[in-house]
Order: C-alpha cells, then sequence, then structure tokens
C-alpha cells in the first residue's frame, strides 16, 4: 500500500489504522503499555487510563523511526504487523528519532497503525507526495521480516514514486564521535523527503539509502545529539555523492562534575526507564522528588530526568571543591532533549540567581506524559564568575521559570539530556 497526498488531511494528521479482532490479536510489542481494554478511569485527557492501577496509552507504544520497521498484535496463532521497509518513511516528518502511536489494544477492536505525520511533538513541516509503500503483513510464522520487495512497483505507473533506478547515494566517513561509546547516525532531509542510516560502529563509514534526487542537509547525530550539520549536499540519479562529516561537539578542558550524557535522550536519570510506557503519575514511577543529588556519591539514578514546575523544584545538587577547583570563573550548562508549556530551567549557584533565559520555540504539545523525550534539544548555559564557586561545600538548584501555567506533570517542565559544570 502507499498514501499520496497533496495536503494535509483536515483531521492534522496523517496515519494507516487497522481495526482488528481483539479476540483474535490481544497482545502489543510493548508489554500491554498500550492496552486500555477494561479502562475503569482517565489520568489525563482523553487517550491515558487506568487499567487494573497501571496508566495506560496508545502514545506508550512508540519506537523511534529509525529502529521501528515492523510492529505487530500479537495472538497464540498469529501476528498481525505493519512492515515499513525500505525508504518508506522518506515522506514522513521528524527525522530518524520521532515517535508516534503504533498500537492501541482496546475492548471493542484491537488497532495498529502506521504514522506518517502528526501534530504530536511536531518539530518539522509536514511532507506532501507519496508514502510508502508499506504492508500489512498477518503471519503464523513469527514476525515477518521488515526487508519486504516491493521493486515491482516500478512497473506500475504510480505518482510519486520513484523507483531505484531514478535515485542517487550519499557516502562518506563520520568522525570525531566515540565509535565504542555512542552509536552514530546520519541523517538527511529537505522539504521532500527524509532518510538516515547508522554509520558502521568500528570504521564511522557509512552509505544512505537510495535517495530522490535534491539537495539536502545533512546531519551527524552522537546516538540523539546533534553534532554536526552540513548544507548542500546534492543527491544526482545514478551517481553517488562523496560526502565526509566531523562532529563540531567539543568538551571542555576542566569537567567538574558532569550528571548523565551527551547523548540527546535521559538516558540513566530517575525514571527514564519507565517514561516512555507509563504517565509520569503511574504507582511504579520512582518518587519525582523534590531531591538532592550529591556529586561523588549518587548514582545518575537519583538525578530525576525531568523538572516539573509544579511538582519536584527546585533540584539540588550539592558538591564539594578544593581550592584549585573552585578558582576561577566556570560555566555550568543544563542539557535539554524537550521543553513544555515554555518552561526553561533558571538555577541558583550558592545563593546566587543567574539570569533566567529566554522561552524556548514552542511545541504545541504534550510531551513527556504522553511517552515523549525529544524536541529542539536545548542547551543553556549559566556563567558564573570568579568567586561564584567556594572551597569547600557547593550548592546548585534548579527550578523552572514559565510565563504559562498547569498542574502536576502538565505544568511547565523539562527533560534533561546533561548537567555540566566545567571551566
Amino acid at each position: 500500500m502507499a498514501t499520496y497526498t497533496t495536503a494535509e488531511p483536515s483531521i492534522g494528521e496523517l496515519r494507516w489504522v487497522g481495526r482488528l479482532n481483539s479476540a483474535l490479536l490481544p497482545n502489543d510489542d510493548v508489554s500491554q503499555a498500550s492496552d486500555v481494554s477494561g479502562a475503569t478511569s482517565t489520568v489525563e485527557g482523553s487517550d491515558v487510563f487506568v487499567v487494573d492501577g497501571q496508566t495506560r496509552s496508545k502514545f506508550y507504544s512508540s519506537q523511534r523511526f529509525i529502529d521501528d520497521k515492523v510492529h505487530c498484535l500479537t495472538g497464540s496463532t498469529m501476528k498481525a504487523c505493519m512492515v515499513i521497509p525500505g525508504v518508506a518513511y522518506e515522506g514522513s516528518s521528524g527525522g530518524p528519532f520521532f515517535r508516534d502511536i503504533n498500537t492501541n489494544p482496546g475492548d471493542s477492536y484491537n488497532t495498529i497503525y502506521w504514522y506518517m505525520n502528526s501534530g504530536h511533538v511536531q518539530t518539522e513541516s509536514y511532507r506532501m507526495g507519496l508514502h510508502g509503500p508499506y504492508a500489512l503483513v498477518f503471519s503464523r510464522s513469527g514476525t515477518p521480516s521488515a526487508n519486504l520487495d516491493t521493486s515491482f512497483w516500478a512497473g506500475m505507473s504510480i505518482t510519486g514514486y520513484v523507483a531505484t533506478s531514478g535515485r542517487g547515494y550519499v557516502n562518506g566517513k563520520a568522525t570525531g564521535i566515540a565509535l565504542a561509546t555512542y552509536p552514530v547516525v546520519l541523517h538527511w532531509y529537505n522539504s521532500v523527503a527524509q532518510y538516515w542510516v547508522y554509520a558502521d560502529s568500528s570504521t564511522g563509514n557509512f552509505a544512505s539509502p537510495a535517495m530522490k534526487p535534491g539537495t539536502y542537509t545533512m546531519v551527524l547525530y552522537q546516538d540523539e545529539f546533534k553534532v554536526a550539520t552540513a548544507t548542500g549536499v546534492v543527491v544526482t540519479a545514478g551517481a553517488t555523492t562523496t560526502k565526509n562529516i566531523a562532529s563540531t561537539w567539543s568538551m571542555p578542558a576542566t569537567t567538574l562534575f558532569q550528571i548523565g550524557d551527551w547523548d540527546g535522550q535521559p538516558t540513566g536519570f530517575r525514571n527514564a526507564d519507565k517514561q516512555l510506557r507509563m504517565h509520569p503519575s503511574d504507582s511504579r514511577m520512582s518518587s519525582w522528588g523534590p531531591l538532592t543529588y550529591t556529586v561523588g556519591s549518587s548514582a545518575v539514578s537519583d538525578f530525576p530526568m525531568a523538572a516539573f514546575k509544579d511538582v519536584n523544584t527546585p533540584i539540588t545538587i550539592a558538591f564539594t571543591l578544593t581550592a584549585a577547583q573552585a578558582s576561577g570563573a566556570a560555566t555550568f550548562r543544563i542539557g535539554t532533549t524537550l521543553s513544555f508549556a515554555g518552561g526553561r530551567p533558571t538555577v541558583s549557584i550558592n545563593g546566587k540567581a543567574g539570569t533566567t533565559p529566554a522561552a524556548p520555540t514552542t511545541i504545541d504539545s504534550r510531551g513527556v506524559t504522553r511517552g515523549a523525550y525529544r524536541g529542539w534539544g536545548d542547551i543553556y548555559d549559566f556563567p558564573i564568575a570568579s568567586g561564584g564557586l567556594v572551597t569547600g561545600s557547593n550548592t546548585i538548584t534548579i527550578s523552572i521559570a514559565s510565563g504559562s501555567s498547569g498542574t502536576t506533570y502538565l505544568s511547565p517542565n523539562v527533560i534533561f539530556d546533561a548537567i555540566h559544570l566545567f571551566r
């Protein structure tokens, strides 16, 4: 199948929906996190429910586009799976790490989706044209392969379809990223199409998928953290363009402490291991705080993945410095992956308030409560003048500023990528 569009549907999202027999195909791929059958109440809006004391939602079925080639509903004798092969995502929007709804078991029927675009934490304009090919595959012999051969489409005169013979490639080498530590991802995009690929984990070499001819922006990611951008990458039908790319991200000479990793995700922070599959209010979540993180003795999981203005601020960081470490100016850096309701971090360093940053670019969508964590990836630097740090005990608190209102987990908030004090 494929979907051809010249304008966005009035509903504001583009999706293929299959409503299947719930008795035959009762199970999702995410330990029933998207199964709302038997719901007794709602937690938020009309799309986050409580089932047997657990929060459930269709939003908790998402997978990253770069990895989501097959997702299924499963029963005792069969599977029904959406297969998104090859470059089927080229007409979608959001890039390699975008996530959207995959499944939603319910009382009357169980639903399987392929979302091509939506306003769910939207960071990119929608693309028109052909979306796909994609398939709903029924199987009695396990999960079907993602390598679905759709080459026969080349002879079917389908509007918008570009055969492999009419496409080109980009090859090259990515450098400046610790290959043993981080996955390396390449991403190409323009207003017509988007593509991505993992670089070789040993060499950094990469080869793009077959791309439509055009001029692209090329992005290099350290896992999900953007570290380089190149513009004007030209793809020509029947040809291969060579384009190497090097990370422009550099670490400072002296790190006083760092919490988390610069990977574009809240990995390792408290509740980051659960947030994709449940609401922040779920009883399975660890306490959000307010918490105190002590450098040198606390685990990364003692620092919350998100700061909610109405729930767990201020977050306190306690640390001890030697005279040499305390001497001179420094910078306190906060990396975020997503902001909600204009939320941005403010700090107080040993009792002295830092300047409140300007409001981030608005994303008009719920985020963390829907299992999302990725937005614009804003980084905030707070300069510390000489004398601002002291020998012995120091304290930094992080709060949330916003001109918007909201309560509990829908209060202004940010999700953290990493916290870094350096000079």
